[in-house]
């Protein structure tokens, strides 16, 4: 279900013109249902249900899956490696809230730290418990347990997703839905399709257009967008028409449709783009710092770094050009993979004439 309109991305992301300087198991019951929104960097919470034994150094007052290397079966060990639980599963999770998901016979069940049986082996795939419930698999069907083995909600969707402020999006006859924590259908199955409860509010789908609902189903933005992200801090991005804007919770055009990509809010502004440059916006939808930088990235101790014509240099959270741009490249903070550009502990290390140094909030050379 990969949505591919989109324009919208995350400033400060695979921004290689800043340079350092020198120049298995088991399906997740969540990803049956996600969609691709790269409209902003919102995805659904991928349900990572892993049966392989973990190694830990420290884990003191818990049992550790292990798995005897003679018979290849799984059972549980102490912190201090006494045997608790002999091994005799097939396969086995880390406890979690005192259940441990087992597999015998091919089936899955649940056992507490004393070996007990709670849910016999019956069910072809299980996950682990998280606030009081699990999902479970049955006969490719999908439902919620409690920690007795009651089936809270019914094993009989197409798919599920992980609850999300006490509701849980799920899909029945290629339609979604929504349940609560007691297993009732809040929402009937009659959305193309849906993404979990944020902040009040969900994204849903209907006739090819997007929209948000509440709690009781009430459309609070009725479906007219072409795509819609998550709400996040009061805001959610949408698109229309090939445009980025956001929206408040009321439905509100924040920021109008009429931009060519958006970023995520930042200590109160917005990264937006319009004819290959880039500006910021605040949360109110007026325009900070018109868009004419080639390049942005997010506030980081109230200063952000901007560059234009092969140049860098910062600007501070109400758009003032607090340091010129000037410095031929900005060091990256973090490791490999996960650079990031910005002010550490007041200073930022810059190249600049053949030489490498720290300059501090007012560009000032600093040690």
């Amino acid at each position: 279900m990969k949505r591919s309109t989109t324009k919208i991305s995350h400033t400060g992301e695979s921004k290689s013109e800043v340079t350092s300087g020198q120049k298995n198991r088991r399906v997740a019951a969540n990803a049956k249902i996600t969609r691709m929104k790269r409209i902003i960097l919102c995805f659904l919470l991928m349900a990572g249900f892993t049966a392989q034994a973990q190694t830990i150094n420290i884990n003191l007052g818990r049992l550790l899956p292990v798995k005897d290397s003679q018979t290849g079966k799984y059972g549980y060990q102490n912190a201090d490696g006494k045997m608790v639980v002999a091994p005799k599963y097939d396969n086995a999770d880390a406890f979690s809230e005192g259940l441990a998901a087992v597999q015998f016979n091919r089936k899955w069940g649940f056992i507490d730290q004393t070996g007990k049986e709670i849910v016999p082996p019956k069910y072809d795939d299980a996950g682990t418990f998280s606030d009081g419930l699990a999902v479970v698999y049955l006969n490719a069907k999908w439902g919620f347990i409690d920690k007795t083995g009651k089936e809270i909600v019914s094993v009989k969707y197409d798919a599920v997703n992980l609850f999300s402020e006490g509701v849980a999006v799920v899909k029945m006859a290629g339609k979604f839905g929504f349940v609560d924590k007691t297993g009732k259908e809040i929402i009937a199955p009659k959305y193309q399709n849906a993404d979990n409860f944020q902040e009040g509010l969900a994204t849903i789908q209907l006739n090819n257009k997007w929209g948000f609902i509440n709690k009781t189903g009430k459309e609070i933005v009725p479906p007219k967008y072409d795509d819609a992200g998550k709400f996040n801090d009061g805001l959610a991005a949408v698109l229309l028409n090939n445009k980025n804007g956001f929206i408040d919770k009321t439905g509100k055009e924040i920021v109008p449709p009429k931009y060519d990509m958006v970023g995520a809010f930042s200590d109160r502004i917005i990264a937006v783009a319009l004819n290959n440059k880039w500006g910021f916006m605040d949360k109110t939808g007026k325009e900070v710092v018109p868009p004419k930088y080639d390049d942005v990235h997010p506030l980081m101790e109230g200063m952000a770094l901007v560059g234009l014509g092969g140049k860098y240099g910062f600007i501070d959270a109400g758009g003032n050009e607090v340091i010129p741009v000037q410095y031929e490249s900005i060091y990256p903070i973090g490791p490999k993979g996960q650079e990031r550009y910005g002010f550490q502990n007041g200073k930022v290390k810059v190249w600049q004439n053949q030489r490498a140094f720290y300059i501090d909030k007012t560009g000032k050379e600093v040690q």
